[in-house]
Parts: C-alpha cells; structure tokens; sequence
C-alpha cells in the first residue's frame, strides 16, 4: 500500500471517527438490526482541532477559514506565532507545548532539527495529494534538507530587483529609462543623484545599505555572490568569506564614502519622518534601491503616481552575476506537538494548487511551487522580474547557529564601515568566528 494511499485512508477514519481498532470491529460486528430495533442515535464523531502558528493575522485567518470550509475531517485553529526570531518557539520547546505546525523562516531547519523537535518530513511528503516536491523550486528543496532529510515544506520565497526612481534620476540630469546595469554604473549615478542642503546635510542619497533590502550587513552577502563566491562551502565545512569579502568590501566602503559616509547614510535614512504607507524610495529620498515584490502594494495604494521601474540587480560583468536576496518560510511540524496527520493535512491543503494560487495572490507572496508562481507572475507584469530569479537567487547557507554568524558579519561591517577598521584584520576575525560555529554544526549527530 502506498504511502498516499495510507495517508487518505487514515483522513478517511478520522473523518468517520474511527481508528484502525474500530475499523477492526466493525468488520467482525454482528449484523445491523432491523429498522425501528431501537431509537437510539449514535452521537456525530468529534472533529479534532489543530491549531497552527502563523505570524500574520490576515493570511492566517484566510487559511483557517479555507481549510475549515474544505471539511477534510479536522478544524484549524490559529494562534499567533513569530518568524524571524525563535523566543516563544523555544520557549515553548522547553515547556513542551509546541503546536502541531508552525509557519517559520526557513534559516530555523538546523537549530530546531538538532533538538529533535522536528517531525521528519519525507514520508509525508511522498504521500501528498495536492503537490510533489517536484513542485517546489529546486533551490528551495535543498534549502529545506539537511542531513539528507526533509525538514520543511518550503511556502514562500522572495527575490529582489532594482528600483529606480525616474523621477529623481531626471531631477540628477541622468536619463530616467537608462538605469545602471552594472556595479560601477550604480556607483556613479548613486554619486550624480546624491544631493545636500544648504547645511551639508544628506537631503537626497542615491543608493544606500540602510534603505530596502537586503539590509545592511546583508548587502556584505549579495556582494560576494555578485563575486561568485560565499559565505561557506558546498559542503558546510569551510567558511569562505575572505575570498572575495575584502573586494566586496572595499566596493562598498568607497560607494558610501563618495556619498557622504555609511553613517551619514544611515542616520539619514533613519531620521525621515514620512506619512503612513511612504518610504524613502517612493519619498523621493533614495534614487536607487534593492527591495522585493512585496512593496508593490504600498507603493500602488499610497504613492499610485510614483514613477519608478524595476530590474535584475547590477552585476560586475566579469562574473555576470545579478544582485539578488532571497528570504521565506515554511512549514515545520513539531514533534511534542503531536497531531501530525492533523497537522499534515493542514500543510498539503496549502499547498494545493488552486488555494496556493489564490491566498499568494491575495497577499502578493512569491509561491515555493514553481508552477503556481509562474502563474502568479502572471496577474501583474512586474512580479516577472521577481519569478523570473526565484530558481537562481541566493541566500544564506543554513546550518546549526546561522543566526550567531549573521552577528558576527555585522559586527565586521560596521566596524569597517563605521568604525574605519582595517578591511582584511576584520573579515579575518569575523570568518575565525563563524568557523568555531560551522564546525560546532558538523559535531553534531545526525538528528532522528
């Protein structure tokens, strides 16, 4: 019997309130009795309830609903969870409480299968009904396993482009349908854009770290992959960031420098006081800017007479390699939770094809299904530019403590772009660092 097949047929008993040992009953029962025997009715089966986190009351409300509607046998029931940080997740670990299923940033696999509190997925997902890991994006699904087993189910992804003010572009006396395609045009034309007031303070800066995304110290991670390098290895046993960290870096030192500081920059952008729904890119205060799908909706609802177009990140032609970030979470089903057919049933429903399509939409998620994002992309022409990288973006490795070694990339960036430290002694410092964690990650055993 196969493991969809299994899994239907135990959908089926909960559904019918019966458990393999009533199917075993009621196959040796005496025969029925005949009508008006008795008048008694036998009570409806209770339906179970699994309850679900999930960080956004909107979305989460749109699954509970749908899948409650669905009538598959069981009731979801949200509760408020969290999504890049872990605080009420360990704590619940620690008390014992998890949920059944949690929707959480991907980058969470490693520290949480460690602890064996994940449930793992492969079986599942071989018996899906509503999709195949086929489905998903390929660099999600090796996102997704670690130790070669499937921890998660991959639900949204993100990319990036460029943004481009024309506006602003126009106003620096550059021609508004040419913007930069490469690194060193950006730098140039950040340059031309950049303006001050009469004081000598930033009034407009043309590209900056401290605006869009990736943010900060995360821009330090596009570069060298722009460079054709990483942070680590293929094989997570090596960390890599003195490859061609000192290059990215000195880029990215000198591109703030000729635009008033890193500092300055960040104090800038920082101290804007905006209207609601108003960034610094749709403000007119940042002429250039990396940022994801996901502004659209604000952009189009609060600043609908913006002039901006978007595409790949700049590349340094040696490598032709576009900018990008990648982000997005995923399910994870906890094992302290219990309820696992409950909660799988609640993971497969999302992911089935005409709901996915629909709640991506309506929230302007990129879907980790390939196929559905492709028609996602399909319902506004700008998200082809997003869609169109989802296969080839980039981001952090994931492994055991990858949160500390952000830290770490952090405090190496701003003590360079800050703090003016030498360039090679703090990537030194900061790669020492991240090689204590990775070989930590390597010790331990394969988790269960």
């Amino acid at each position: 019997m196969g493991a969809q097949h299994s899994l239907s047929r135990r959908r089926f008993l909960k559904g019918a309130g019966l458990g393999a040992a009533g199917l075993a009953l009621a196959a040796c029962a005496a025969p029925a009795a005949e009508p008006g025997a008795g008048d008694a009715e036998a009570p409806d089966a209770e339906i179970p309830e699994v309850v679900f986190w999930f960080p956004w009351e909107d979305p989460a409300l749109n699954i509970q609903n749908k899948f409650n509607e669905a009538g598959l046998g069981v009731t979801a029931v949200w509760q408020l969870g969290e999504y890049d940080s872990n605080t009420k997740t360990m704590a619940a670990l620690a008390a014992g409480t998890p949920p059944p299923v949690s929707f959480l940033g991907r980058w969470q696999s490693g520290d949480l299968a460690v602890r064996d509190a994940l449930v793992v997925l492969d079986d599942y997902i071989e018996g899906a009904q509503n999709f195949t890991w086929d489905n998903i994006w390929e660099r999600l699904q090796k996102d997704s396993i670690l130790w070669g087993k499937k921890w998660i189910v991959p639900y949204t992804t993100d990319t990036r482009a460029l943004l481009y003010n024309r506006t602003v572009m126009g106003e620096a006396g550059l021609d508004p349908d040419s913007p930069p395609l490469t690194w060193d045009e950006l730098h140039q034309m950040a340059i031309d854009i950049t303006e001050q007031d009469e004081a000598g303070r930033l009034d407009v800066i043309g590209f900056t770290p401290t605006f869009g995304n990736p943010p900060v110290h995360l821009m330090f991670l596009t570069l060298i992959w722009c460079l054709d390098s990483d942070m680590v290895n293929e094989d997570l046993t090596e960390v890599t960031i003195t490859d061609k960290g000192e290059e990215a870096m000195v880029f990215l030192k000198q591109l703030m420098d000729d635009q008033g500081g890193y500092e300055a920059a960040g104090a800038f952008t920082r101290g804007l006081s905006l209207a609601e729904g108003i960034d610094a890119f749709s403000a007119g205060k940042v002429g250039l800017a990396m940022h994801g799908q996901w502004v659209l909706r604000n952009y189009d609802k609060y600043t609908p007479d913006l002039d901006f177009g978007m595409i790949p990140g700049p590349i340094f032609p040696e490598y032709d390699i576009h900018a990008n970030y990648d982000g997005g979470g995923g399910w994870f089903l906890f094992k302290e939770g219990g309820q696992p057919d409950d909660a799988w049933a609640l993971v497969d429903f999302c992911m089935g094809e005409e709901f996915y399509l629909d709640h991506a939409n309506q929230f302007a998620w990129l879907p980790a299904r390939s196929d559905v994002g492709k028609q996602w992309a399909t319902f506004d022409e700008r998200r082809e530019v997003f869609a169109a990288t989802a296969n080839t973006v980039r981001w952090i490795p994931i492994f055991v403590g990858i949160l500390e070694t952000l830290g770490d990339i952090a405090t190496m960036f701003d003590n360079i772009l800050i703090g003016g430290k030498d360039i090679a002694s703090e990537l030194e410092i900061a790669e020492e660092k991240i090689q204590a964690v990775l070989d930590r990650h390597n010790e331990f055993p394969v988790p269960s």
